[in-house]
Formats: C-alpha cells, sequence, structure tokens
C-alpha cells in the first residue's frame, strides 16, 4: 500500500491576514454582494495557499446551497453536500461550530462523499458557521488536496474572513433594493423559528440527530413539492394544543 502523503500545519501571519482584510473591505465598498463574496473566498484560498475554497448559505427554502467556490472540486464539494445534506459544511451550520477534517477519505463521520470527493483532490476541509443576527446561516470552508491537520491560526484566519461576510451579508439585507441571495437570506430567517421546531419535534419523536431530523422534514418538502416553511408550519399545526 502507498504511504499517505500528509501536508505539514500551516501557520498563518496575522500581519498578513489583517493585509488581506483591510483590502477586501475597502473593494466590497465598491462592488456588489457577489462579487464581494467571490473575493472574500479568493482570498481566503491565497492567504491559505489552499486548493480552493467555497461559501454555502441557506436559501428561500431553508437549505444550504452552493453559492461561490474557487474551483470544480470546490464546488463539487458544496453541490453534494447540498444533495444528499450530510458533510463538514452542513455540521458547521447545523451545529454552529467549526467542523474539520484532516482527511474526507478516512473519515466516517460522511461516508457518502467518501470516493468521490478525496477521488478528486479533496482532502482535508474546515469550515466555519456564518452568522447573521446571531443565527447561523451559512459555512464558509477551505480545502487541501493532501491530508493534513489544521493550524489554530487558520481557524482563526477563517473566522475573521467569515466575520467579513457576516457584515456584507448584514449590509446586504439592510439595503432598500435586495439582490436575490439576500431577499432568499431573508425569507430564511423570518422562518427560522418554525423550522427550528419542526426539527425539534422530529427529532423527539424518531431519536434522530438535528441534521437527519431536518433532511426528513426537506424530503417530505420535496415529495409534496412545498416549501420546507410550509411543511414545518403544518407539522406543528398538529401538534395537540397545550394552552390553558
Amino acid at each position: 500500500m502507498a504511504a499517505v502523503v500528509v501536508a505539514p500545519n500551516r501557520f498563518i501571519d496575522p500581519e498578513a491576514l489583517e493585509r488581506s482584510l483591510a483590502l477586501l473591505r475597502q473593494r466590497s465598498a465598491e462592488d456588489g454582494l457577489m462579487a464581494a463574496l467571490e473575493q472574500v473566498i479568493a482570498a481566503t484560498r491565497e492567504l491559505f495557499g489552499a486548493s480552493g475554497a467555497g461559501l454555502m448559505m441557506v436559501d428561500d427554502q431553508s437549505m444550504l446551497t452552493a453559492v461561490a467556490a474557487t474551483d470544480e472540486p470546490g464546488r463539487l464539494l458544496e453541490i453534494r453536500q447540498q444533495e444528499i445534506g450530510h458533510g463538514p459544511c452542513v455540521d458547521s451550520l447545523t451545529f454552529d461550530q467549526v467542523v474539520s477534517t484532516s482527511d474526507l477519505a478516512g473519515d466516517d463521520r460522511w461516508p457518502m462523499l467518501a470516493p468521490e470527493l478525496p477521488n478528486r483532490g479533496v482532502r482535508a476541509v474546515l469550515g466555519v458557521p456564518i452568522h447573521v443576527d446571531n443565527v447561523p446561516v451559512g459555512s464558509l470552508n477551505v480545502y487541501r488536496d493532501q491530508p493534513g491537520e489544521w493550524d489554530p491560526s487558520e481557524t482563526i484566519a477563517l473566522e475573521a474572513y467569515g466575520g467579513l461576510i457576516e457584515s456584507l451579508l448584514s449590509t446586504a439585507l439592510q439595503a432598500r433594493h435586495r439582490g436575490q441571495l439576500a431577499q432568499q437570506l431573508q425569507h430564511a430567517l423570518n422562518h427560522r423559528v418554525v423550522i427550528e421546531r419542526a426539527v425539534g419535534v422530529i427529532m423527539a419523536r424518531q431519536n434522530l440527530g438535528p441534521v437527519d431530523a431536518f433532511n426528513q422534514l426537506r424530503r417530505r418538502a420535496r415529495s409534496s413539492e412545498r416549501k420546507v416553511a410550509d411543511v414545518a408550519a403544518d407539522l406543528l399545526a398538529e401538534l395537540p394544543d397545550t394552552g390553558a
């Protein structure tokens, strides 16, 4: 069996990070939302010396969908997670925490991503949640084509880029004329409480984790060709009234 090549930990220079963020802040004031987001993930890839980076966001169905990626393997990483409802980016959003893997090929948390993604060069993955109004609404991720542990400085740097994305999204939501991405995000925020409550009901009834419970709700919506929020509202309406 051939030896597995493991990339060494990489340290992110804080000064280089701040220079990158400062330049992005200056540019974002001049560009539209999508252009600014694409610049952020491109800068992330460059500073990390990574194979690629990408951004996933909840859409008007409250589903995590691909928004932008620097390359084709990165786009495939997003699309496959969007299709199956599992993966490091999904977990980062669902559990609202940093999620990482040193090698996707040997990680049994997401078996449905292997061997396709590792064979396409997606091995080590790091993801951080993106928030708006303190609500997780997406995930920023970076990946390498070789196995390797992630340095703590890389987590700090990715969270800093995530913070810039959060600022861009908040500004877009406050704008008088919103683009499609901002409108979808607003719809998801408007219905998050109903969906979260319905997910909680499914978790309790069927002893499922939050990811599997949401995926079940998503399947119900798809099979009936309805919005996830509407299916969630119907489920809650069926609950017995516990009021006085």
